[in-house]
């Protein structure tokens, strides 16, 4: 009996150091193990009762593929001494609780593991029959996304409820960020998986529950059910994850139903007014997401009464499922009142990066529609521009770059940004290497558009074809490009044929107007799909344009150079060369030109010009206003498209008047004038480019003795005309015109 009491009480003071010590060891160890670092100030081992751990500090090694640190002010540890030294079964942790703990888990590398698969099964054989983690904070990061619980409080039991508060709970990622407040549920801990219920996240959106099933961890493999409450509808799903063997397969499956989508809009901060319903939905994915073409994936939705600004339709449907490198549309279908389209097809998964130029897909295409307009509108274009029937049925298909299919498409009271189309045919047919248009055809009232061809799909784009169209009146199309129609009503006709061979275009256009002579333009250029700006402008073309007598009151305006509103317009242009080195020979002359405003300081004027190769020469240029009257001469240098020299000089002295700094020159004013104290002009030079509005006027002073002496120099001036800039005129003066009283000129030079 003496030595049963000496053994007891032995055991009674051994037994607190060898469990401190023993645990101490067996934490250093089995961190070691897992790469992690763990320092614990102080393991207090009473006698019969739960071990403290004082000043718990782990943190993984600085090239893991994780980030781990988890600390803690105090963790009180009930051991299950029975079940850890004779290895019976039962939790060697009967209960956990602790004080001032904090997680911390973020990726370092893209791939990698955190623990080994003995470390998964020793946390797993780790958990606690009961827990109570008291204010705690947890932040989880991979790249860009972030989770972030503050001040959360988490106690489980296997006999009785427990209990979950959060004071924040956030989620950021680059679609979607939200935050949660002042978050209370219940909690349930029953064979290894926690619940929480009866979670309210905000107006609109509990959480039933959700359940996390750590069950088979020893597995690698974590599982998370949950309901959730959304806007008058549900969502149920299930995920769970296994990363054995260094592969991450994902296990989704879910459903939704009667989700207003106007509250979810409002819900997320969308500004835009949002109305419909999520009817059903039903989604499945297995596999890596990293790697969805070895995944098998599925998804059926259906969407009523959607409203999104001022677009609308009755019903969406959608289904499309992923197996095999296989995606199969099974159907698009939208019905908006009696507009209908189904899209069904299925497309093959390249096995490698070149594959991807060389598309395996087939798809069919069926479309009704009674209101383009409201179908347009679907899409985000203007209702307004769009109305008419329109039906298109067709079939394509591609393996191994060759291309085939068939589409045709038909409509009738067409509008098309507001142009009336009365009917429209197109026949396309999709062959192994090339795009054959079939027909093409447009008509509107008495104007006819017919077009045939077929464009090369291999490397060149070489296409080829024909054109021709037939137009009543241009001002009923001059619109689209920012044109308008004649000052009277009389129409301009118009009649236009091309050929096309290896993407060069020739043939000709005649566009005839009431007292006028029909205007010819004949033309051969390339234009060739690809090709930018800067390579088109430097190849070579021939235009001859034949305008033997044009009246410009009866062109449309998006015809008619300059502002001219009215006059004679006649000559014979041959354009040759480039449009960036131009080769130009012919002459212009215009008759009796007035002009809509005087923005150039003149409201009437007559001219002729000549041009040989890349010089022209005006022969005389007589402007007029109410006032004056100027004979101008010049010439033109046209060597460079964007460097364009118009040089005039005056018969009649010019002088500069302007009594004040000018920036840019929005309008140039002429006045009479008598005699002045200011440097009269010899000559005035516009440059600039054909293609940019960089344009300036230089004006030149007379004698280079007098520049000398009063250290006058020649001043150049931006242009900007017809742009509202207050003060920005430009004032010359000339002798006053035959007629004119000299005494008022006179009076207007002393005012000036």
């Amino acid at each position: 009996m003496l030595l049963s009491v000496l053994a007891l009480l032995f055991a009674i003071w051994f037994t607190p150091s060898a469990i401190s010590n023993g645990l101490r060891l067996w934490i250093w160890w089995r961190a070691r193990q897992q790469g992690l670092t763990v320092k614990i100030d102080k393991i207090d081992a009473p006698f019969l009762r739960p071990v403290v751990l004082r000043g718990f500090h782990m943190i993984s090694a600085h090239d893991a593929p994780f980030h781990i640190e988890v600390s803690a002010v105090q963790a009180t540890v009930g051991l299950n001494l029975k079940a850890i030294v004779l290895h019976m079964s039962g939790r060697a942790i009967r209960t956990l609780s602790t004080e001032g703990l904090r997680l911390e888990i973020h990726r370092n590398k893209p791939a990698g593991i955190s623990l080994t698969e003995s470390g998964w099964a020793t946390l797993q054989k780790l958990f606690p029959g009961n827990l109570d983690l008291g204010r705690f904070d947890l932040r989880v990061e991979d790249g860009p996304a972030v989770i972030l619980l503050r001040t959360v409080s988490l106690s489980a039991s296997e006999i009785e409820a427990g209990h979950f508060s959060a004071d924040e709970v956030t989620i950021a990622s680059p679609w979607f960020r939200q935050t949660f407040l002042h978050l209370r549920g219940a909690t349930k801990w029953e064979d290894n998986r926690l619940t929480l219920a009866g979670l309210s996240l905000t107006r609109g959106l509990d959480l039933p529950s959700v359940t996390t099933d750590l069950s088979h961890l020893d597995k690698q493999n974590v599982r998370v059910d949950f309901d959730v409450e959304v806007f008058g509808g549900k969502i149920r799903a299930s995920i769970s994850n296994e990363w054995r063997s260094h592969v991450s397969n994902w296990n989704l499956m879910g459903s939704a139903a009667d989700i207003s989508l106007a509250q979810t809009a409002e819900a997320i901060g969308f500004t835009d007014r949002v109305g419909g319903l999520l009817h059903a939905c039903n989604f499945t994915f297995r596999g890596d997401p990293r790697d969805v073409t070895h995944a098998t994936a599925s998804l059926w939705t259906e969407v009523t009464g959607l409203s999104w600004r001022d677009r609308a339709a009755e019903v969406i449907m959608l289904g499309a499922a992923l197996y095999n490198r296989q995606v199969e549309l099974e159907q698009l279908y939208v019905k908006q009142r009696k507009n209908q389209l189904t899209l069904r097809g299925e497309a093959s998964f390249p096995t490698n990066s070149s594959d991807w130029l060389k598309p395996d897909f087939r798809g069919d295409i069926s479309a009704s529609i009674s209101n383009l307009g409201d179908f347009a509108g679907l899409f985000g274009a203007n209702p307004g521009d769009f109305a008419g029937e329109i039906a298109i049925e067709g079939t394509m298909n591609a393996r191994e770059r060759k291309i085939g299919g068939h589409l045709t498409a038909t409509g009738g009271s067409l509008s098309i940004f507001k142009k009336q189309i009365d009917t429209f045919t197109a026949k396309l047919n999709l062959k192994a290497s090339a795009l054959e248009i079939e027909q093409l055809d447009l008509r509107r009232k008495q104007d006819s558009l017919h077009a045939e061809g077929k464009l090369d799909i291999g490397r060149a784009h070489n296409y080829s074809g024909s054109l021709s169209a037939d137009i009543s009146n241009l001002s009923d199309y001059l619109s689209i490009f920012g044109g308008t129609g004649p000052a009277n009503s009389s129409p301009a006709s118009a009649h236009i044929q091309f050929t096309i061979d290896s993407a060069v275009w020739d043939g000709f256009a005649t566009v005839t107007t009431p007292n006028s002579r029909p205007i010819f333009l004949e033309a051969t250029l390339p234009l060739r799909i690809g090709e930018d700006w800067n390579e088109f402008s430097m190849t070579p073309l021939n235009i001859i344009l034949d305008f033997p007598t044009v009246s410009l009151g009866n062109m449309p305006r998006g015809l008619v150079p300059g502002n001219f509103r009215d006059g004679i317009l006649r000559g014979t242009i041959r354009f040759s060369g480039t449009l960036q080195r131009p080769n130009i020979e012919g002459a212009v002359e215009l008759l009796n030109g007035k002009m809509e405003n005087a923005l150039l300081g003149f409201t009437e004027m007559s001219g002729r010009a000549r041009f040989e190769g890349n010089h022209g020469l005006i022969d005389f240029l007589d402007a007029s206003n109410e006032n004056v009257n100027v004979s101008l001469n010049g010439g033109i240098d046209v060597g460079d498209a964007d460097d364009v020299a118009i040089t005039l000089a005056g018969i009649l002295p010019i002088s500069e008047l302007t009594p004040y700094p000018v920036g840019c020159v929005g309008q140039i004013m002429i006045s009479p004038v008598g005699t002045v104290l200011a440097p009269v002009i010899d000559r005035v030079e516009f440059r600039g480019g054909f293609f940019n509005r960089n344009w300036t006027i230089t004006l030149q002073p007379i004698g280079r003795e007098l520049i000398a002496s009063t250290n006058i120099a020649k001043q150049m001036f931006p242009l900007c005309l017809g742009t509202p800039f207050d003060g920005q005129v430009l004032m010359l003066g000339t002798p006053a015109r035959s007629g004119f009283p000299a005494a008022h000129a006179r009076k207007r030079a002393k005012r000036r």
